[in-house]
């Protein structure tokens, strides 16, 4: 018997054709009322089989994420998980692996079988007990079966059975009773392979996982990280000023396409929303006199201006970068971007023969000329600071994730 699965849903996955339709359907394979043959079990653990006889089918996922990085883990430090497939060879589990092992040129791949009719009878239990299937492989086996017991548990809320236990925690119950797992531990190891699988760098925490059978370690060892990484993420502290000069260049955020990884002006940094970028302290940094270069985008320029005044700043003209060659765009292709000069008090500029426009090279993404920084040395006299700063330079104090080193004045 399958414990925690009513009497009515335990005949429905545990009946042959029944458990091949609803796992067909979800990979693409004939739906319910087909009749799908399953054939024995030939291959072992341990066991390889061409990349070709392994029927992927249609798929939830869509985008598979960076497959060259993981191609490249897996060429360092070999394939530590095999691909998980059914009998007849359908894939349960390692897509993303499929893919990177081919753009190495494997031609065969490990793989682990695993007969889902077993799982759902309880005969897995013999082989959990005796360590065969790994924590990796067990959330293959979960995967697969998540949605048989989803629908389950919207048929018990349909019919009006609450009390039988339809919640997320009662499901996760479920699905750990088949692979001999509380419903906790279901959801720290949903975390941990998660995490996994975008970032494999990843990848030594779920070898050790498996080589322990400790979930709980790794998911302690992917909440340190993810919490350092948001440490690792805020702002440094603000200088503290006053300065008579204030450029920033913030990381202004694209929403056409921003989820379009093949999108070409994507941002290969955090970027940051207007009502974000007004926000920032920069009235406070600024000398009761003081000059402003704000850095924006032909799509920002009109939230620019309003961002001018909130930081106490009169706007007062517009320098243009003409760039040497075409960017990207989305109604034409773009080859200048802007900065807006602003003023505060009594602000004193030395000018002489500069202009409204600037000409310069197209370097890194954002990078800004160097003739801009010799233009604004030459005009605006008195201590300066760069926020959202590329680079460290000499005579200016610097604020941002990207400069390498503070400046010296």
């Amino acid at each position: 018997m399958v414990r925690g699965v009513s009497r009515s849903w335990r005949n429905r996955i545990v009946g042959r054709d029944e458990v091949a339709a609803t796992l067909g359907h979800r990979a693409g394979r004939p739906g319910r009322g087909c009749a799908v043959t399953l054939a024995p079990a030939t291959e072992t653990l341990g066991s390889t089989l061409p990349i070709g006889d392994i029927r992927v089918g249609t798929r939830f996922r869509k985008y598979l994420g960076d497959i060259d990085a993981l191609a490249a883990s897996i060429a360092e430090v070999g394939l530590l998980h095999p691909i998980v497939v059914t009998p007849t060879r359908e894939l349960i589990a390692g897509e993303r692996r499929i893919e990177a092992v081919k753009r190495l040129g494997w031609t065969n791949v490990p793989v682990t079988v695993v007969d889902l009719r077993d799982v759902v009878r309880g005969e897995a239990a013999e082989n959990i007990v005796r360590a065969d299937f790994q924590m990796s492989e067990r959330h293959a086996i979960l995967e697969a079966l998540r949605p048989i017991e989803e629908q389950a548990a919207r048929e018990r809320m349909t019919l009006g059975k609450v009390a039988t236990g339809s919640s997320p925690a009662r499901t996760r119950d479920r699905l750990g009773a088949y692979v001999g797992l509380s419903g906790r531990t279901v959801e720290k190891l949903d975390v941990v392979m998660k995490a996994a699988e975008a970032d494999p760098e990843l990848a030594p925490i779920v070898a050790k996982m498996d080589a322990t059978g400790k979930v709980d370690t790794a998911y302690r060892a992917i909440t340190r990280r993810r919490i350092v990484a948001r440490i690792e993420a805020e702002p440094e502290p603000m200088p503290a000023g006053p300065f008579r000069v204030i450029v920033a260049d913030p990381p202004w955020q694209y929403d056409v396409r921003a989820e379009d990884a093949t999108h070409r002006g994507r941002t290969p940094y955090p970027t940051m929303s207007t009502e974000e970028i007004a926000a920032l302290p920069v009235g406070a940094l600024a000398h009761d006199d003081a000059v402003l270069w704000l850095w924006t985008t032909n799509a920002h320029l009109e939230s620019a201006f309003g961002i001018v005044r909130e930081w106490g700043f009169a706007p007062k003209t517009v320098l243009t970068w003409a760039k040497d060659r075409m960017g990207t765009g989305d109604w034409l292709r773009g080859q200048t971007e802007h900065c807006l000069m602003g003023v505060r008090g009594r602000a004193v500029v030395n000018l002489t023969n500069q202009t409204t426009l600037l000409r310069g090279p197209l370097r890194e993404h954002s990078r800004k000329p160097d003739e801009f920084y010799v233009m604004v040395e030459r005009l605006c006299p008195g201590s300066k600071v760069e926020l959202f700063a590329r680079e460290s330079r000499p005579g200016w104090q610097r604020w941002g994730a990207e400069a390498p080193m503070e400046a010296t004045a």
